[in-house]
């Protein structure tokens, strides 16, 4: 038995920010969504659908119904046909606004990708935003990718984003708004080459050397100094030691191991688990006493040391000058987070380094000199158990199936 029509097909939002009503498969773009026009429009439309027999004539023009329009909201035929709409194109900055509502939801535990995805697409809508998806292929991409070289980004962080347009546009296909063919023609164009571009190259991350580390940790503040103790002993990311919480540690066992909630490779549904034993085990226990579920490193408490510091440091006597906290504002606009994030960790190392005057290293470094040394005490396999790759070839670029291998590379890593 077939299914019966619907009396009224239901007007709907359309990315265009129209409403849209489909009927016998063609679209009636409506105008602004729920404006009062767009409102009227769908009734008149409906009300020829129902007269007609849940059809439409097969002649019909949409633009016979600006008398019925006019009537419903009160004014001229001619204000009324003012506000008629044209089966509207799909644009570019349609496809980017479908992109925008995906990300929202995919990346809502991640503010800092949705916030590099949404740059992207500010990007694209700026230079391309008006014009219709299907003329957008492959030249406008390569003029695209351009803007990206002239405006100073590395060869192969251009590439990258290249290939995030050709996604945005993959979505878009997903989502019916364009036909899979587009996509095609875009991946057809090839990728920036070494030596074949303007676009400037990234040295590759070298492990920093053990003496630079120590040298810097000399003025960093405990926190900070525990959390770096943490990541040479481990190799973990950065982002993994600024999210530890005492929750996520294990510490029913002879060795604590560290659970994480989230990480980098979480969408691939494999759990990442790091051994906390010697020198990494020694530097977390003082921070475990708190809230479960609360962070363990706080800025606050590193802010909290440095001013310390500062009065212990205090040369002008206590009865002249400014007393301790009495210089400090009653509602400050900015405040210390509940924990640090990698840009503020790695803000923290390389003013020390800098103050120490030893050459400028990045927290991203520390995890090639934990798999560096770990992969010349025990091998490859032991370095790869530790740092969490599903492949050695992964690990010989940076120099844990089992929690025994891991702990085992956990003990032979470098100590702060």
């Amino acid at each position: 038995m077939a299914r019966p029509k619907a009396k009224a097909p239901a007007r709907r939002y359309h990315i265009s920010g129209q409403s849209v009503v489909t009927i016998a498969g063609r679209d009636f773009y409506l105008g602004k969504h729920d404006s009062p026009e767009s409102i009227a429009r769908y009734a008149a439309l409906i009300t020829v659908y129902q007269q007609n027999g849940l059809s439409l004539p097969d002649d019909f023009d949409p633009t016979s119904l600006d008398a019925h329009v006019a009537l419903l909201l009160g004014v001229s035929a001619p204000q009324a046909a003012a506000t008629h709409q044209t089966d509207q194109p799909i644009l570019v900055r349609h496809v980017t606004g479908l992109f925008r509502e995906h990300i929202a939801e995919k990346y809502k535990n991640t503010p800092s990708e949705k916030s590099r995805h949404d740059k992207l697409c500010d990007r694209l809508d700026k230079q391309f935003g008006d014009v219709a998806a299907e003329q957008f292929g492959p030249v406008k991409l390569k003029a695209f990718r351009k803007t990206l070289v002239d405006e100073g980004f590395a060869r192969k962080y251009v590439n990258r984003l290249t290939n995030c347009v050709v996604a945005i546009f993959r979505h878009a296909v997903a989502g019916e708004l364009i036909d899979a063919t587009k996509v095609a023609q875009l991946k057809s164009l090839e990728p920036l080459r070494k030596g074949q571009t303007t676009a400037r190259e990234v040295a590759p991350v070298v492990p920093v050397p053990i003496g630079d580390v120590r040298k810097t940790a000399e003025l960093l503040s405990p926190v900070v100094k525990a959390m770096l103790r943490i990541q040479v002993a481990t190799g973990a990311r950065p982002k993994e030691i600024c999210i530890m919480k005492p929750c996520d540690i294990d510490r029913s066992g002879d060795v604590w191991v560290y659970r994480l909630s989230q990480h980098k490779t979480d969408w691939t549904g494999k759990p990442k688990a790091i051994p906390l034993v010697g020198d990494a085990r020694d530097a977390v226990t003082e921070y475990l006493q708190r809230d479960p579920n609360t962070y363990c490193f706080s800025p606050a408490e590193a802010m909290a040391w440095r001013r310390a510091i500062g009065t212990a440091n205090r040369q002008t006597p206590l009865n002249q000058g400014n007393r301790p906290g009495s210089n400090r504002k009653a509602n400050p606009k900015r405040t210390p987070r509940d924990h640090y994030t990698t840009a503020s960790y790695y803000q923290a190392i390389t003013r020390a380094a800098k103050r120490m005057k030893v050459p400028k290293w990045t927290p991203y470094q520390i995890r090639h000199l934990t798999a560096t040394e770990v992969r010349a005490a025990l091998g490859i396999e032991d370095a790869r158990a530790l740092l969490g790759h599903s492949t050695a070839l992964m690990t010989a670029h940076y120099a844990r199936e089992s929690i025994e291998a891991a702990t085992r590379a956990a003990k032979a890593a470098p100590k702060l």
